[in-house]
């Protein structure tokens, strides 16, 4: 039979290994996310990246019907290997850049990097630009501004 004294050590262990692994991505990680566009989404057409044409990269815009709204980098990994990517979202909604961590995305996946949501009202006029690193090569997807 057990010891008190054992059952509790090993009680604690248990329960110190389940909290380790029960512990959030960090804030790099959850930026990239799987992507699920409805009616709220207005995006750009994929683009090729100059690496591969295999790799495909948008913009997008998040709105909803409070006002609020958020830049997306999307990333469509249509190669049969992984690729390294990482990026950066630059946007007129207040807050709105962002960095996007190095991460690997595995083939046949589509992923997307989402900056903050910010208030920006109604009806304004916003803008996104997203830079794509892949496998260590740039390239900026821009909008054309009048």
């Amino acid at each position: 039979m057990m010891s008190v004294k054992r059952l509790i050590v090993t009680a604690a262990a248990i329960a110190g290994s389940l909290a380790f692994a029960a512990a959030p991505a960090s804030a790099d990680e959850q930026k990239w996310q799987t992507v699920s566009t409805n009616e709220w989404w207005s995006c750009s057409p994929y683009k090729s990246h100059r690496v591969s044409d295999n790799v495909n990269y948008k913009w997008c815009i998040v709105r909803n019907a409070g006002g609020y709204a958020q830049g997306v980098l999307v990333v469509q990994n249509k190669a049969s290997v992984k690729v390294s990517i990482e990026g950066e979202i630059l946007t007129n909604i207040p807050g709105g850049n962002e960095d996007c961590a190095p991460t690997t995305l595995g083939p046949g996946a589509t992923r997307g990097c989402f900056g903050p949501t910010s208030y920006v009202g109604k009806g304004n006029i916003l803008w996104v630009d997203v830079r794509l690193k892949l496998n260590n090569v740039d390239e900026w997807y821009e909008i054309q501004r009048g």
